[in-house]
């Protein structure tokens, strides 16, 4: 199981959310390449990064683009051995990947562009996401949220393989743009719709517990996996996030009977909550 640690950026500054909402943010006044540097000496195989204002508004603003450039640079400066990035946080076209994939990133996380799609084909209407967004105080715009409705189609099975579904969770219910809507759609009929759709990696996020340090609820976790599990196989990646507080969290997750490929940490590293090093030394395979 891969210990992944998180860099969260919001106008280069990393910060960590609580619960995605941004009224309530922490900043720890460090530097990004620092801390990558940090990770990867101290055994990260992967390290997970997120623009939180591209999650929010659609699109990677230049200043965390070159943030994120750095860390690549750095990155391949200091991994001796290859240390994976994975980028997060307003990804919704195809240019967009195609651009972060020449960087160097190795995996990109889409959730919005592609989940709104799944949605869609559930029979829920624009009108629909109109009015849960404005319940969300935010306005639907089809050009920001979706803007390329085929961009599943164009892509390409080698170019799938660096893309993780981001699955965003709200009790059962799916989180959207920046985590601010919901949609009654369960999440695990929309990982089904997308394995079926050559899609092998997904991460899950339980938004309710992000950034709380009170600990990973892990039935979140294994009610959306096990209904996912008689169509699973070795090549699907489940990556889980959310609420993890101790190294307990991360006990009582390696030892479920589920196939977790990877868990994110943020927050209780900032907050020194967790040894990354110990945590590597015991879980990381």
């Amino acid at each position: 199981m891969l210990i992944i640690p998180a860099i969260d950026l919001k106008k280069s500054k990393v910060v960590r959310l609580h619960k995605g909402r941004f009224d309530r943010v922490t900043s720890y006044g460090l530097n990004p390449e620092k801390i990558i540097e940090d990770f990867i000496t101290k055994g990260a195989k992967r390290i997970h990064i997120v623009s939180l204002l591209g999650a929010r508004d659609g699109k990677i603003i230049e200043e965390d683009c070159q943030v994120i450039k750095n860390l690549v640079k750095v990155r391949n400066l200091v991994a001796f051995e290859k240390c994976a990035l994975q980028l997060g946080g307003g990804i919704r076209r195809q240019q967009e990947i195609r651009q972060f994939l020449e960087f160097g990133i190795d995996y990109l996380i889409v959730g919005t562009a592609i989940v709104l799609i799944q949605i869609l084909e559930a029979n829920f209407t624009i009108s629909d996401l109109s009015k849960a967004y404005a319940f969300a105080d935010k306005k639907f715009i089809v050009e920001r949220e979706i803007p390329e409705p085929d961009l599943i189609d164009k892509l390409k099975p080698e170019t799938k393989e660096k893309i993780i579904v981001g699955i965003d969770v709200s009790r059962n219910s799916v989180a959207l743009s920046g985590w601010l809507v919901t949609m009654p759609v369960e999440p695990a009929w929309i990982i089904k719709r997308l394995i079926e759709k050559g899609f092998t990696r997904f991460m899950i996020t339980d938004t309710t517990k992000d950034g709380t340090l009170t600990g990973v609820d892990v039935d979140v976790f294994s009610r959306i996996i096990t209904k996912v599990k008689d169509q699973n196989d070795n090549n699907i990646e489940f990556i889980i996030a959310g609420g993890i507080s101790s190294e307990k969290d991360i006990e009582t997750i390696a030892n479920l009977n589920l196939p977790i490929s990877g868990v994110v940490i943020g927050k209780a590293l900032y907050e020194q909550k967790i040894n990354l090093t110990q945590l590597i030394k015991r879980y990381q395979k």
